[in-house]
C-alpha cells in the first residue's frame, strides 16, 4: 500500500515517528527529573501480574485493530501485485492493435477478433526510444489463448495460453528456468516446446512427451515438450507453451505478424513501472499513424493493487473503529478503576505534600510501561489475526474462483510500525487524560474512602452541551449535504448525547435525561 488513511505511508510514518519520539522524550525528561515518582509508577506493573496483564490485553485492542486492518491491506496489495509480476515478469507495456483489450487474467486479450500487424514495427519503436535509456528490451510477440491435448495421457486442458518471442530479442525480459538451469527460445529446435509448471501439472506430463496445439479452425500442433520451465512474463500466471516467433507464426498461419510488441523498462520488474509514462509519451507519436496504441499494463496492476488494498484496510478500519472507540473507552475506564483500588493511598499521599501534577506523573509513568507493552503485542496479535483472516478469505475466494486465486501473506514492518506507533500514542494520550481526571479528589474524602462531594457545575457543562450541539449539527449538515452516512451519524449521536445536560437543567428527572 502506498496510502493510509488517504496519507502518504512514508509521510505518515515519519509523523507518527517524530511524535512517539517527541511524546517518550518528554515522558524521559519528568522520569530524570522525577525518579521517585517513576519508582512508584512502575513498581504496580510487577507487584500483581494477573492484573498487569488484563490491563495489557485491555490496552491492546486498538492497536491490535490498527494492525489487522493494515496487514490486511499489505496482504491483497501484495497479492494483486503479485499475480502482475508472473503474469508480466519484466513486461512493462505493450505495443497492440488499437480496439485490442488488454487485461491481466489467463490471457491478454481475446482469442479472436484480435489485429495482427507487421512485426517490423518493433524497428521503429527501437529507433524512437534510442538514446533515451528508458527501455532495456522490446521484442514481438504472439500472445494466444490455445487448447493443448496429451494424447498418452488423455488429457486435455481448453485454456492454455501460447507464449513465443523472438528468441534473439529475450535480453531484458528475464530467466526462463528448466529443469537443469536457464534455457531459452533458440535452443528449441523446430517441432519442440517448452510448457511451464502448471501446465504439465494439468496435462500429467513430462519433458519428452508429445501434446497437441490447437488454435481456431487450423490443423494441431505436434510438439515434443523440451523441458518443463518457470517463467515469468509469459502473459498469464497460469498453464502457458512457449515456443519461438517463428513457429508460432507458421501455425496460426501468421506469417512476419505479431500480437503484440512487447517492452521491458530500465530496472528490475518492480522499478521499471514508474518510467511507463515517459515511454508512453514519447511512443504514442510513433504509433498513432500506425494505427496502435501502447498499454501501461504493469502500473495499471500496481495502481489496482494499491486501490485495492486500501479499499480491504479502510473496510476493516471502519468497521474495527467500534472496537477501538470501545478500547479507548476501556482504557479510561481501567486507569479509574485502578485510582479508585488506591484511592486511599492516594489520599495519603496528598495529604503529606504530593501535588496533584505529581499523581498526574506517576499514573502516567505506570500507564506508558503498559501502553509500551500492549502495543508491542497487539501489533504482533494483529499480524497474526490477519495471517487467520488471510487463510480464511484464501478458502473463501478460492470456492468462488475454483481454486484459481491463491491469496499470499504479507506484512510489512512498516506497517506494524505505524500500528504500534499509533497503539503507543493514542493509549498514552487516554492515559494521561484519565490520570489528570482521577487526580481531582478531595483529600479527607480519599483517605476515609468516601464517595467525592457533589460540585455543580452547571455553567460548564451547559458550555460543552452548546458546543456539542452546534459540533453535533455542523456534521449532521456535511454528511446530509454530501451524501456521507458516517459524519451523519457521527453528528446526531453528538447532538442526542448533548442534549442530557440540558434537559437537567430543564429539571428532567436524572433517569429520564
Amino acid at each position: 500500500m502506498q496510502k493510509v488513511f488517504g496519507i502518504p505511508i512514508d509521510t505518515l510514518l515519519a509523523v507518527l515517528v517524530v511524535a512517539l519520539v517527541g511524546a517518550l522524550a518528554i515522558l524521559a525528561v519528568l522520569a530524570i527529573r522525577h525518579p521517585v515518582l517513576v519508582k512508584l509508577g512502575v513498581r504496580n506493573v510487577g507487584r500483581r501480574r494477573g492484573r498487569t496483564a488484563l490491563i495489557v490485553v485491555g490496552l491492546m485492542l486498538g492497536t491490535t485493530i490498527v494492525a489487522t486492518a493494515l496487514t490486511t491491506g499489505d496482504t491483497m496489495s501484495h497479492t494483486i501485485r503479485g499475480a502482475a509480476v508472473r503474469t508480466l515478469g519484466q513486461t512493462d507495456e505493450l505495443v497492440s492493435a488499437k480496439g485490442t483489450e488488454v487485461s491481466l487474467g489467463t490471457n491478454l486479450g481475446s482469442a479472436t477478433g484480435v489485429e495482427y500487424f507487421d512485426e517490423d514495427v518493433v524497428a521503429d519503436i527501437d529507433a524512437a526510444l534510442a538514446g533515451t535509456s528508458l527501455v532495456d528490451g522490446s521484442t514481438p510477440a504472439v500472445i494466444e489463448e490455445v487448447a493443448v491435448q496429451a494424447p498418452a495421457q488423455r488429457q486435455n486442458e481448453p485454456r492454455v495460453t501460447l507464449f513465443a518471442a523472438d528468441p534473439g530479442r529475450m535480453e531484458g525480459f528475464g530467466a526462463i528456468e528448466g529443469s537443469s538451469g536457464e534455457v531459452t527460445l533458440d535452443g528449441l529446435s523446430p517441432g519442440e516446446a517448452y510448457l511451464n509448471e502448471e501446465a504439465a501439472s494439468e496435462l500429467g506430463v513430462a519433458t519428452g512427451d508429445r501434446v497437441l496445439v490447437f488454435a481456431g479452425g487450423r490443423p494441431p500442433l505436434r510438439v515434443t515438450v523440451k523441458d518443463v520451465v518457470s517463467y515469468e512474463g509469459a502473459g498469464t500466471d497460469g498453464s502457458a507453451v512457449l515456443m519461438p516467433l517463428e513457429q508460432a507464426q507458421a501455425f496460426l498461419g501468421r506469417s512476419d505478424r505479431a500480437r503484440h510488441i512487447l517492452l521491458s523498462n530500465s530496472g528490475d520488474e518492480w522499478s521499471g513501472a514508474g518510467l511507463s509514462d515517459e515511454v508512453v509519451q514519447t511512443l504514442e507519436p510513433v504509433l498513432g499513424p500506425l494505427g496502435l496504441d501502447i498499454d501501461e499494463s504493469k502500473q495499471d496492476a500496481i495502481e489496482a493493487a494499491d486501490l485495492q488494498g486500501n479499499s480491504f484496510m479502510a473496510f476493516f478500519t471502519t468497521f474495527g473503529s467500534f472496537s477501538i472507540a470501545a478500547g479507548i473507552l476501556l482504557i479510561f475506564l481501567v486507569f479509574v478503576m485502578l485510582a479508585t483500588e488506591r484511592r486511599g493511598e492516594l489520599g495519603i499521599a496528598r495529604a503529606i505534600g504530593t501535588r496533584r501534577g505529581h499523581l498526574v506523573q506517576t499514573f502516567t509513568f505506570e500507564g506508558a510501561a503498559y501502553d509500551l507493552i500492549a502495543a508491542l503485542v497487539g501489533a504482533l496479535v494483529g499480524a497474526a489475526v490477519a495471517f487467520l483472516m488471510v487463510l480464511v478469505m484464501s478458502r473463501a475466494f478460492n470456492t468462488a474462483a475454483g481454486g484459481d486465486f491463491e491469496i499470499e501473506f504479507a506484512v510489512k514492518p512498516r506497517s506494524l510500525a505505524i500500528a504500534y506507533a499509533l497503539g503507543v500514542l493514542l493509549t498514552l494520550a487516554v492515559v494521561a487524560v484519565s490520570a489528570w481526571r482521577v487526580s481531582t479528589m478531595t483529600i479527607s474524602a480519599a483517605i476515609r474512602n468516601l464517595p467525592e462531594p457533589h460540585a455543580p457545575r452547571r455553567r460548564r457543562r451547559l458550555a460543552l452541551a452548546a458546543a456539542g450541539l452546534a459540533l453535533g449539527g455542523l456534521l449532521t449538515l456535511a454528511g446530509v449535504t454530501g451524501d456521507a452516512a458516517t459524519p451523519a451519524m457521527m453528528g446526531v449521536s453528538l447532538m442526542i448525547v448533548s442534549r442530557v445536560p440540558v434537559l437537567r437543567a430543564l429539571g428532567v428527572s436524572e433517569r429520564i435525561a
